[in-house]
């Protein structure tokens, strides 16, 4: 079975090296896969480093300078000549057994894949945050990266694709969909790849993950009656509203010398943060690490907060 290795790129040049070497050295004949990379419009050397591989890969190279990420994957799925696609992100560096792995699991309707997994180099950041979410779970889950997502073709074209409305959370609305058509969706830990763009600082961390909420409260909408995603987003609208408090609150209280209506906000603010990290981390035995854990759910909070305001743009993700 032939696999299609879909990859989209915008100023990857920093990345896009490591995640072709990976796919060289695959442990399959290379008869099995072919690469297609999709530019969208790079202006660093991204391109010149893809066309160094021409070479050693199968690999062929299309250019969309205007799109967003769902019309870019969607591009390198028109033009695939297998029957299995495998999306792949240029910041994403996989095993050398990731595509026979990946045959050898795949499912005959469904789609399947990993949850990324933690670069060895990474800060206290990306490992903390990655220790206490869903990079190991295994077998049916809800949705998985499209960094890391395996999908016969026939399937993916059959429930329409990635919706190209959507400049980001695409492939949560994608797993959506396969799973109301009655596709499966699983995660196999053994499939993960090591994701190169996971944050390293704070200020980065928040700006990652106010563009990934950029459609949430969208799709929680045109989702209703459902309220599976119900938690996240009043929680993000708690957040949003406690935030602007802290700012409000204190010129009340100058005006009004009433002292304590400054004092209210901040222990609001932080308190179901503060709840989240002491349930996750007793839960593991590890109370020392719900401080660091708390800043971590505060600031994510934070940028959820601010994506409901966030407008449309490009994105250089």
């Amino acid at each position: 079975m032939k696999i299609s290795v879909i990859i989209p790129v915008f100023n990857e040049e920093k990345h896009i090296q490591a995640t072709l070497s990976a796919l060289a050295v695959q442990d399959m004949n290379k008869e099995s896969f072919e690469i297609i990379v999709v530019d969208n419009g790079s202006s660093d050397s991204t391109m010149l480093i893809v066309e160094e591989f021409s070479a050693v890969l199968p690999l062929q190279v299309l250019s969309l300078p205007h799109g967003n990420i769902s019309k870019v994957r969607n591009w390198g799925a028109k033009v695939a000549t297998g029957e299995t696609l495998a999306f792949l992100d240029a910041d994403c560096v996989p095993k050398t057994t990731w595509l026979r792995e990946a045959i050898n699991v795949r499912h005959e309707r469904g789609i399947w894949g990993a949850h990324y997994a933690v670069p060895t180099d990474a800060t206290w950041v990306g490992r903390l945050w990655g220790k206490y979410q869903a990079t190991e779970q295994a077998g049916a889950v809800l949705f998985l990266p499209a960094g890391d997502m395996f999908i016969l073709r026939e399937d993916f074209l059959r429930i329409g694709g990635f919706n190209e409305g959507l400049d980001t959370s695409e492939d949560v609305e994608l797993c959506q969909r396969a799973l109301k058509q009655g596709l499966q969706v699983s995660a196999f830990p053994s499939l993960a790849v090591e994701h190169n763009g996971t944050p390293r600082a704070l200020a980065q961390f928040y700006r990652q993950n106010r563009w990934h909420g950029k459609h949430v409260l969208r799709k929680f909408v045109a989702n209703l009656p459902s309220l599976k995603n119900l938690p996240i987003v009043a929680l993000s609208l708690y957040t949003l509203f406690m935030f602007w408090a802290c700012i409000v609150l204190p010129f009340i209280a100058v005006g009004t010398s009433r002292w304590w209506l400054a004092l209210i906000a901040p222990p609001l603010l932080l308190l179901p943060f503060v709840v989240i990290s002491l349930i996750k981390t007793l839960r593991f035995g590890r109370l020392v690490e719900a401080p660091a854990l708390t800043v971590l759910y505060t600031t994510y909070f934070l940028s959820r907060a601010a994506a409901l305001t966030l407008r449309s743009g490009r994105n250089h993700r």
